[in-house]
């Protein structure tokens, strides 16, 4: 994990924005163009907690894990109550803490890259992690997020996370994360407290994004396992690249044939 954030630390000095969304060779993001993919994000992340939620966001409180420079927690705080970010580089905090200053609603932690350790049992309503996971190169520090995201979720709370489910290696390198598994997760995760309500694929994505959303249930295991639970076609990355003028990778990726998808391991995939 200290190689990860040494990583995150270094291109986010070599370019503020632009390691998001990996753009292609000498292009800089548009910072309105910026904004507007995270509002697109979010309000993905909406539509999901709007169908499962049982408290209005302008209520609640949202915690988002890798919050990095704060794409999606500006347009998140817009919308809730208090928006917390977490995130293992030191140097996106600091972009973030710029990028959001106009937000009074926001509040950005350092973490260890596995830990919450700054954020107390059963105190937030929701928790969200997109275009992170994907990058963590060791699946352990992935199943420490998702257990500690059920440590500090109500009773009823929602985790929402998103990964591409492309990856090959169980040990990634460099920005490319650990493969994400149904069995992996079913492992990192037994004798948790927790629903499935959604896992989902866009049918559009030739990248092949996953998006999981878990509900925290004290007393009650999962009816379903990750490897049993039947997947949706649901929107994520659907239109919004598609008007962006800012020369991201996202839209050679998008291009380019679809990927086989790993997610299920000893379960056919298409």
């Amino acid at each position: 994990m200290e190689e990860l954030r040494k990583l995150w630390n270094s291109l986010n000095k070599e370019g503020e924005f632009n390691y998001i969304s990996h753009l292609q060779a000498g292009a800089e993001w548009d910072r309105a163009e910026f904004h507007l993919t995270g509002i697109r994000f979010v309000d993905r992340m909406i539509e999901r907690i709007a169908d499962y939620g049982e408290v209005k966001p302008n209520q609640a409180s949202v915690l988002e894990i890798g919050c990095g420079v704060g794409r999606f927690l500006k347009p998140l705080a817009c919308r809730f109550r208090l928006a917390c970010g977490v995130d293992i580089s030191e140097e996106m905090l600091k972009s973030a803490m710029e990028y959001c200053s106009c937000m009074p609603n926001i509040v950005l932690q350092h973490s260890d890259g596995k830990i919450l350790s700054q954020v107390e049992d059963e105190s937030f309503e929701y928790c969200v992690s997109a275009g992170v996971f994907q990058h963590i190169t060791d699946f352990d520090a992935i199943a420490s997020y998702a257990r500690e995201a059920l440590r500090v979720l109500k009773p009823g709370g929602l985790f929402l996370f998103q990964f591409e489910g492309n990856r090959t290696e169980d040990v990634g390198k460099g920005q490319v994360g650990a493969r994400i598994t149904a069995e992996k997760l079913d492992a990192a995760l037994e004798g948790a407290e927790f629903e499935i309500c959604e896992i989902s694929q866009d049918p559009t994505d030739a990248v092949r994004n996953i998006v999981i959303v878990i509900r925290k249930t004290p007393g009650s295991l999962p009816a379903q396992s990750f490897l049993s639970y039947p997947m949706s076609e649901r929107g994520w990355m659907e239109g919004v690249y598609d008007d962006i003028k800012t020369k991201a990778e996202m839209h050679e990726r998008q291009a380019a044939p679809r990927l086989k998808m790993t997610f299920y391991e000893g379960k056919a995939a298409s």
